[in-house]
């Protein structure tokens, strides 16, 4: 398993495409995870709100960014962005885990795989767990 951030250069999964295309034998499969634009992205995909505080914390920055940060998690910029702030991926990730490692954690251990790649589909999310499904089992 191969995965990489793209921030915002789609270009780098064309390149590990044909990374994985040239080294592809039958000893050895490639699964490509390419989080676009960070892998803060995937985890804000996983996040459901658990408790009054939480569910509070999500609307208030759902009302200030004018969408869900969870549901369209490829809205938000990376940290070397010029632009606002409050649209900062791993400030927005931090604000909701409480800068928790293991409330992150939570949010791809227990939300259900549907929701993964419902909310997925734009941040590359929904693309891995395919490859995870096609190819894993293969491996194992």
């Amino acid at each position: 398993m191969l995965i990489r951030d793209l921030d915002n250069h789609p270009d780098r999964r064309m390149g590990l495409e044909q990374a994985r295309k040239v080294s592809n034998t039958l000893f050895l499969q490639i699964i490509l995870g390419t989080a676009d634009p960070k892998r803060e992205a995937w985890v804000l995909n996983g996040f459901i709100a658990q408790g009054k505080m939480e569910e509070k914390i999500l609307l208030g920055i759902a009302n200030k960014l004018s969408f869900d940060p969870c549901e369209e998690s490829h809205r938000l910029r990376s940290p070397n962005s010029s632009s606002d702030k409050s649209r900062n991926i791993k400030t927005v990730l931090d604000q909701l885990t409480q800068s928790n490692y293991l409330r992150e954690q939570y949010c791809w251990k227990t939300t259900d795989l549907k929701i993964l790649e419902q909310r997925g589909s734009h941040t590359g999310l929904t693309e891995y767990l395919k490859e995870v499904k096609d190819k894993l089992p293969h491996v194992i």
